[in-house]
């Protein structure tokens, strides 16, 4: 995700570019905007697409502003031209649920909201005679947030065995006792920012001690 430093100097550079159609374009009577995946996983890319509605749109300059919670602020990300139809395309990767809108020439569409899924990889394996070493990694951090670890039971409902606060850093793990196989997996539930997200499960089988055999006297 771009800092605001950055969409400031993008806004600059956008007002000071000269526009690609011709002073005697007129503004379009409507843009229409489309996102193609949503919601999408962090670090995944998606794609925002309209058209400029009337006539005379083609070689259009169109800007794409975007907008974070609580959505009340538009800043220019991107610029494109449209086609000999009026066609626009845009190639995003949000790292935070955004709003977007296509301009031109004044003209805004209306928005779209791209939401984000945190991306969560949960790894475990056995440690020592009757033990589960498990670790995780968040993507984005969330300072705030708090990742619990689920159980699955013989019944395939999920119980919660633990949790932890995320404090400044987006890798973590614990370590759990268990005599017999596990099914795990890890759950962030969600912010203003991003919606819920769930690891894939993965099961692990601890290193039980082996009772020592017994000799029988003949």
């Amino acid at each position: 995700m771009r800092t605001r430093s950055t969409f400031a100097a993008l806004a600059a550079l956008l007002m000071a570019a000269p526009p690609a159609a011709t002073a005697d374009s007129p503004p379009p009577r409507r843009v229409a905007i489309i996102a193609v995946f949503n919601p999408i996983t962090y670090g995944d890319v998606t794609f925002i697409n309209g058209r400029l509605v009337g006539t005379g749109q083609a070689g259009q300059q169109v800007v794409l502003e975007q907008s974070a919670p609580p959505f009340t602020d538009w800043v220019p990300a991107f610029q494109t031209t449209a086609d000999s139809s009026g066609y626009y395309s845009f190639e995003v990767m949000p790292g935070d649920t955004t709003q977007f809108r296509a301009t031109a020439q004044g003209t805004p569409s209306q928005p779209v909201q791209i939401s984000v899924t945190p991306k969560i990889t949960l790894t475990a394996h056995p440690a020592g005679a009757s033990g589960v070493r498990f670790s995780w990694t968040l993507r984005p951090g969330r300072p705030a947030g708090l990742v619990t670890i689920q159980r699955r039971s013989s019944t395939g409902a999920w119980a919660n065995i633990g949790s932890a606060g995320l404090g400044t850093g987006s890798l973590f793990g614990g370590r759990l006792r268990a005599h017999y196989k596990l099914t795990l997996r890890a759950i962030y539930p969600g912010d203003d920012l991003h919606r819920t997200g769930i690891s894939k499960t993965v099961t692990v089988t601890p290193r039980m001690k082996r009772k020592p055999a017994r000799h029988v006297r003949r």
